[in-house]
């Protein structure tokens, strides 16, 4: 027996199955719901389009599909008696995680950058962030980690004891494989973007710092964006930040396994929890919605104020022709007439 063998050996199941089945039917629920009527709110009720709401968009759409396949996961955790939907669909589950992981991490990217162009650059937004470019820089995001994620797709089910198992490498070989993407994946998909927003926001902290000292009256502003900031930033912390760092131990201890059981399973649990919190990203992303901007506000409180379907139209009327609030919101705004109204 190698050592991988001999990891895989110190198998944690009666841990990780009901905590995994716990947290994928929470993540499911909240995750679904919350983005379904994010969707709705963008596609269908939002007055104009808004480059920040195509990232957002595409954001809300990738923590969709990401649940979409959550039930698979369910279902393989509670039953605990092997994996029964084929090889497609279990590379397809696993490649959904780490699209919509990577594709998030980048998407609340774009949002920290066109923040930080919208606040400390506000004469540049339009012209930077137009709706022709977040599109492109949308499908390229989806392109780039659809490809760089694509040797999960080609993960497969395989026997362990008479049980079909899926989720974990199946030898070294495919270990050695998963090392050399993790290592791809904690530099290109965390520790660059990560850097990105937090240099955003901590210039974005000081203009608005700035502006508040020698104007005053843009506590709410402040206060907004504030908001905003620690909504990703908690998503990269609390998400991806012990992820990565739990998952490239985990995989360093795997290859070079020479403890005995108590600490691998010690480990592997700790893998179970990281894992549970990068799963959850889904959740959390409808927060930025919230505080992303007042028109989405505005639109979702009015969407719950109202029970009949004729009220609900009407407000939703009424709130497309209000004008939009005067601050780092507004500057969003790339609908071409509106653009060319205010030049």
């Amino acid at each position: 027996m190698n050592n991988y063998s001999s990891f895989l050996y110190c198998d944690s199941e009666d841990f990780k199955s009901p905590i995994y089945t716990a947290c994928y039917i929470v993540t499911f629920i909240i995750g679904f719901t919350s983005n379904m009527v994010a969707l709705y709110v963008f596609l269908c009720l939002l007055p104009r389009k808004v480059p920040s709401c195509i990232f957002m968009t595409n954001l809300a759409i990738s923590d969709l599909l990401f649940t979409l396949t959550l039930p698979l996961r369910i279902h393989y955790y509670h039953r605990k008696k092997g994996w029964i939907f084929g090889d497609p669909m279990c590379g397809i589950t696993i490649y959904a995680f780490y699209v919509n992981m990577y594709t998030s991490i980048l998407f609340l990217t774009a949002v920290s950058i066109a923040r930080y162009v919208a606040v400390v650059h506000p004469m540049h937004i339009r012209r930077i962030f137009n709706c022709r470019r977040c599109v492109i820089i949308s499908l390229a995001i989806w392109i780039l980690v659809s490809l760089l994620t694509s040797p999960f797709l080609v993960a497969r089910s395989y026997h362990v004891n008479g049980t079909i198992k899926c989720f974990e490498p199946q030898n070294s070989t495919s270990l050695g494989r998963v090392l050399i993407m993790n290592y791809s994946g904690l530099v290109l998909g965390f520790l660059l973007p990560f850097l990105a927003i937090t240099v955003c926001y901590i210039r974005i902290i000081y203009k608005l710092r700035g502006v508040t000292e020698e104007l005053g009256g843009s506590g709410p502003r402040r206060g907004r964006s504030v908001a905003l900031v620690s909504v990703v930033l908690t998503v990269f912390l609390f998400c991806f930040f012990p992820y990565h760092v739990v998952r490239t131990v985990h995989l360093h201890f795997a290859s070079s396994y020479q403890n005995g059981c108590a600490e691998t399973t010690l480990l592997q649990k700790i893998v179970v929890l990281s894992l549970c919190m990068a799963a959850s990203n889904s959740c959390f992303n409808p927060l930025l919605y919230y505080f992303a901007g007042n028109t989405f506000r505005r639109t979702l409180k009015k969407s719950f104020r109202n029970s009949s379907n004729v009220s609900f139209k009407k407000s939703v009327q009424q709130t497309m022709l209000e004008p939009p609030p005067n601050d780092e919101n507004s500057l969003f705004a790339c609908d071409d007439k509106t653009a060319a109204g205010q030049k």
